[in-house]
């Protein structure tokens, strides 16, 4: 696996952010000012359910934010791992290289 699939993976995880604070935010607008005549015919129920729902769409923004903060530090850590293997690999045909040019004393 490499950085930029990391990456796109974090921006996946990014994008279920918004869609949860919608859900949380609709459900806090079904309950904002339940009339006590729904809450007697079952809306307390309801109101409970929906308060549930607001915690677990709270807890998994929480999750997935964590869950792409992770992602993004290890894509970095690919990167540079990536960078130093290219420079590795640079460094050993300039070698490999020099080495070609002194055997057959030309400079191409």
């Amino acid at each position: 696996m490499n950085s930029g699939t990391v990456r796109g993976l974090a921006f996946n995880c990014h994008q279920l952010i918004s869609p949860a604070q919608e859900c949380k935010d609709k459900m806090t607008t079904a309950i904002a000012g339940l009339p006590s005549y729904w809450v007697d015919l079952g809306g307390e129920e309801f109101k409970n359910h929906c308060m549930d729902w607001i915690t677990k769409m709270e807890a998994f923004k929480q999750a997935i934010s964590s869950l792409e903060t992770d992602m993004l530090k290890y894509a970095d850590t690919l990167q540079a791992e990536e960078k130093a293997a290219a420079d590795r690999a640079k460094a050993a045909a300039d070698q490999a290289r020099a080495a070609a040019v002194k055997m057959t004393g030309k400079i191409k």
